[in-house]
């Protein structure tokens, strides 16, 4: 069996001071460290925060199974944060990473990686972002969150900050002033449990993560509730190095089209599909121009 080693340089503080990280850490298993190998012969995959490390389990399944698939050992190596994923592929240490769309959208215009297969969601769990409350504290408007918490997932995040941001902004609203505090999680499912333990009162998820863990936990919809959901977008892809050979890419592929069902539904993903990085491109475009066109 081909051998899966797993390698977490997670940092385990707490986001701000309000956020105990003993209580968000809890999430976190104790992995230990190992060594990359010299070789040059394993596969690096890098693995972006999107869930928590415990929570990540099923993409470490699947990279087993991609092991056993194209014959040779799988590295998964997995960062804290969006911007240190991406350092992992732009120097090179690993060749391949799932990351979310706002991430690998700065990857393939910056040229260093490009987008291959895109993760299609099931129809119960839609890639989009969604404002979460909980609730009992009854919120109709934006404006009855006025002075109290926010949690964003990561600034390289699409539905966990750039789409919320977008909306605040068509309210004429800065987080920054609007909230008491904002702060980032670096994990949706994460986001999830600082709501519901009352450590923020509102957060900015993805809808494949909520929706899923709502499919798995039907009560999660009476203790909270979606306060807004934004359009649909291009689902989170895998992306490979530009300089990964093509032999090895058409291999990856043919892999990953061929995982069994079993592997993909606990990530709430019913098939993964050949893509392109231009609607990657187009998404790190817009947040751009966003953020140069804000005060």
């Amino acid at each position: 069996m081909r051998r899966i080693a797993v390698l977490f340089l997670l940092v385990l503080a707490g986001c701000s001071p309000q956020l105990p990280s003993v209580r968000l850490g809890e999430l976190d298993p104790s992995v230990p460290e190992v060594r990359v190998p010299d070789s040059g012969e394993a596969l690096v995959v890098a693995v972006a925060g999107m869930l928590s490390p415990r929570a990540s389990e099923p993409y470490r399944r699947l990279a087993g199974a991609l092991a056993e698939k194209l014959g040779r050992d799988v590295v998964v190596l997995q960062r804290r944060t969006y911007s240190d994923v991406l350092e992992l592929l732009r120097e090179g240490t690993a060749q391949v990473g799932f990351l979310c769309t706002l991430a690998a959208g700065k990857g393939v215009s910056e040229g260093y990686l490009r987008a291959v297969a895109a993760g299609v969601p099931y129809e119960y769990a839609p890639y989009r972002s969604v404002i979460l409350t909980r609730t009992a504290m009854q919120v109709q408007r934006l404006e009855d969150l006025a002075n109290h918490r926010f949690a964003f997932v990561d600034p390289l995040s699409n539905t966990g900050f750039a789409w919320p941001q977008r909306f605040f902004r068509n309210r004429g609203v800065d987080a920054r002033t609007f909230f008491s505090q904002t702060v980032f999680t670096y994990s949706h499912d994460r986001s999830i449990r600082a709501l519901l333990d009352g450590f923020v009162d509102a957060a900015a998820v993805d809808g494949i993560v909520y929706f899923g863990l709502l499919k798995e936990d039907p009560g999660l919809g009476r203790e909270l509730r979606v306060f807004w959901e934004s359009p649909e977008d291009p689902p989170p892809p895998l992306v490979v190095r530009s300089d990964l050979p093509e032999t090895q890419v058409r291999g990856l592929l043919a892999a990953l089209t061929s995982l069994d069902n079993s592997l993909l539904s606990p990530l709430h993903i019913a098939r993964f599909t050949p893509t392109d990085s231009a609607p990657y491109r187009r998404v790190w475009a817009q947040f751009l121009e966003e953020q140069h066109a804000a005060p």
